[in-house]
């Protein structure tokens, strides 16, 4: 009986121990191949457990603050004026003349014409991120980056990553660039404006690395009047849970609740701040949709997400992961507390649901006087997730809790049909997502297949295509997607400009950044996309184990006759409060009782 308890708990382990991976950035941008060039190969990448940053409380939504910079010895003089063509080149920029000055610039950066080609290099990174070719102005970056400190503008370019940061998805590499500075540099006056991002983007990429002291260090700096805030202490928080630091990781996440909470009480009273916020987001709603209907290739998200929401979802994984680390010590009580927390509109909402169910099977071993509510709670909570608002392969490990429940409470026969129902279903599903990838042996072409999959178009089993779904919702996944969208959109903003641009230097420059980067991407996201179903695949291997396991106990208690007979038990009445009521089922789901349910079973052990 122990052995099966400590194996059913085994699922919600791994969900602990997978929120607090180590993780690396998906890939870095590349260098332009040259034309004619194959596309270069990607390894495998481990996903990153990260969200998007937050735009910073007042961050500059133009280009970042320039500084005076005095020449290096023997080196160029950063002050001096330009000559030649790249003072029009400059004057055209200033004058917001982006396509003449970019094409002026590239010719510079190529040594097409004479000149200060490392200033041409620089200029056409920032021309390139004023006309929305992120992707391609990275490109340039990366190369001033590469360089190293010798290069004159190797400083001045880190505020321009920051700011690419905040226009592409995270699987774009940028961070890999800005992690070639080191923590020392951040301290230069010429950031003042932009340090507290710095410190959280520098500490994420060390994170990322797996340099968790170097991640704690620099991501504590990130003050708690900084728009990168709440994101800063969440990755301190997991990066300290990493280390074992169970008393500083619980800080870090309460920082992010509190921070929420502050924000939420400031806005209250701010009423007529936030007219205006709701008024400005309103309008680029409009414009966003305006642009979409215009010309879709030119949208990449389907809508916007406004800071507060981007906080929201922060919070919500702060009381996830605080959730986990009290399950982990055993204080499932207060796990529950934390899971209770998270809304029915948030994307963490069923996985808290399924944490609660093992929360509540695990109580039992706490407080044994009160098994019956908590068994009745855990299928409740099981009750929820097999609502046709969702669906139960979700969570196929949601089927073998609810096997061990019943087998604990001696329902043998019950317990057998909820075993019978694994069986039934996942080891073919499994089978079939293994035929799935062998259709599709190459990266490349598995990325084709998974945008299908994806909207509902491969053409697979209704029931298998669902689960490989559910397999390629990842957060890390998703932004590799993103990242080809942008690509995309940055491909069709190029078919729209002049022919004279699309001819010029710059024109050649974005056609070899984007070919390269695009074959480079897809066959990234679809290596990313084999790894998430081969990851269901052993998901449902591991569970088979247990199932089986669970199987032959059964039927040995079977075999043994030791199903009780019904007695004359009631369930135990659950305990509520002045907030909840009590409502008997009637074969109807409503959303407001989803994740309340008490599923009414008595025990027929003999002996309890």
């Amino acid at each position: 009986m122990k052995s099966l308890r400590k194996l059913s708990s085994v699922t919600l382990f791994i969900l602990c121990a997978a929120f607090a991976v180590p993780t690396a950035t998906a890939y870095a941008a590349p260098a332009p191949p040259k034309k004619g060039a194959p596309p270069p190969s990607s390894g495998k990448a481990p996903p990153p457990s990260s969200a998007a940053p937050p735009p910073a409380s007042g961050a500059p939504g133009a280009a970042p603050p320039s500084a005076a910079v005095p020449p290096k010895a023997g080196g160029p003089n950063l002050n001096a004026p330009p000559s030649g063509k790249l003072k029009g080149a400059e004057d055209d920029y200033k004058a917001e003349k982006y396509e003449k000055a970019a094409a002026a610039f590239a010719e510079a950066a190529s040594a097409q014409i004479p000149g200060d080609t490392p200033r041409g290099q620089f200029w056409l990174g920032k021309s390139l991120y004023k006309l929305g070719f992120f992707a391609s102005s990275l490109s340039v970056f990366s190369e001033i980056v590469d360089a190293g400190p010798t290069h004159p503008y190797h400083k001045l370019s880190l505020p321009w990553l920051a700011q690419l940061s905040r226009e592409l998805p995270e699987s774009a590499g940028v961070l890999a660039k800005i992690g070639a500075y080191k923590p020392s540099d951040l301290e230069d006056e010429a950031f003042d404006e932009v340090r507290d991002e710095l410190y959280y983007l520098l500490g994420k990429f060390y994170y990322t690395s797996g340099d968790l002291g170097q991640a704690i260090a620099l991501l504590s700096q990130v003050p708690d009047d900084s728009g990168y805030y709440i994101a800063a202490q969440f990755f301190l928080g997991v990066a300290e849970t990493r280390e074992y630091h169970g008393k500083e990781a619980v800080e870090a996440f309460k920082n992010v609740l509190r921070k929420n909470i502050e924000l939420r009480e400031a806005s209250a009273k701010d009423k007529k701040g936030t007219k205006k916020r709701k008024k400005e987001q309103k309008k680029q709603s409009r414009d966003f949709k305006k642009l979409k209907k215009k010309n879709p290739k030119l949208v990449v998200e389907d809508e916007l997400t406004t800071p507060e929401e981007e906080n929201q979802r922060f919070e919500e994984r702060a009381n996830l992961a605080l959730g986990y680390i009290f399950y982990q010590v055993g204080k499932f009580e207060t796990a529950l507390k934390y899971f209770d927390k998270i809304p029915q509109e948030s994307p963490y909402w069923l996985d808290s649901i399924l944490a609660s169910a093992w929360s509540e099977f695990r109580l039992v071993e706490v407080e044994p006087e009160n098994a019956n509510i908590h068994y009745q709670r855990t299928l409740g909570y099981i009750h929820t997730l097999n609502a046709p608002f969702f669906y139960d392969f979700l969570y196929p490990e949601s089927v073998i809790l609810k096997a061990v429940t019943y087998y604990f409470n001696c329902r043998y026969a019950v317990a057998k049909t909820a075993i019978d129902e694994f069986n039934r279903r996942y080891p073919e599903t499994r089978d079939k997502l293994k035929n799935l990838l062998d259709q599709a042996p190459e990266d490349f072409a598995f990325y084709e297949f998974s945008i299908k999959i994806r909207k509902s178009e491969s053409g697979l089993d209704p029931f298998v295509e669902e689960v490989a779904q559910k397999s390629l919702q990842d957060k890390t996944l998703e932004k590799n997607y993103k990242y080809v969208n942008e690509l995309e959109r940055e491909s069709a903003l190029l078919e729209s400009m002049s022919g004279e641009f699309k001819s010029s230097a710059a024109g050649d420059r974005i056609t070899e950044d984007l070919d390269g980067l695009t074959s480079l991407a897809k066959e990234t996201t679809g290596a990313l996309a084999r790894q998430r179903i081969l990851g269901q695949i052993k998901e449902i291997s591991d569970l088979e184990r247990e199932a089986i396991k669970i199987d032959y106990e059964i039927l040995n208690r079977i075999k043994g006759g030791n199903e009780g007979e019904p007695e004359n038990r009631r369930p135990d009445k659950p305990k509520i409060d002045s907030e909840h009521e009590i409502y008997n089922y009637n074969g109807e789901y409503w959303k407001d009782e989803l994740g309340y349910y008490n599923y009414q079973v008595t025990s027929l052990c003999k002996e309890e």
